[in-house]
């Protein structure tokens, strides 16, 4: 990675997308980088479900078949509510 960058920014939650914007946008070279497999913080989702179980600490295995088939769905680490969709 022998590149040279004027900023470095660690996390992708909501400040530091906005800020990596900003300074990109105004001719910095920015490498935004996040430990996770996931971008986003706290209010990031969460696609397969494997990467819930690693995220959670719950031990190796598949999650179980009633909760779907793995990759199809996501879940969101912000709590909030669900609305059911509508039929239109």
């Amino acid at each position: 990675m022998g590149e040279a960058y004027d900023v470095i920014v660690l996390g992708t939650g909501l400040t530091e997308c906005i800020l990596s914007g900003i300074l990109s946008v105004n001719g910095k070279k920015v490498l935004h980088m996040d430990r996770n497999p996931y971008y986003g913080g706290e209010s990031s989702s969460i696609t397969p479900l494997e990467e819930l179980y690693k995220r959670f600490g719950v031990p190796e295995g598949p999650p179980p078949s009633q909760w779907g088939v793995a990759g199809t769905g996501m879940l969101t680490l912000f709590p909030s509510f669900s609305w059911p969709m509508a039929s239109w």
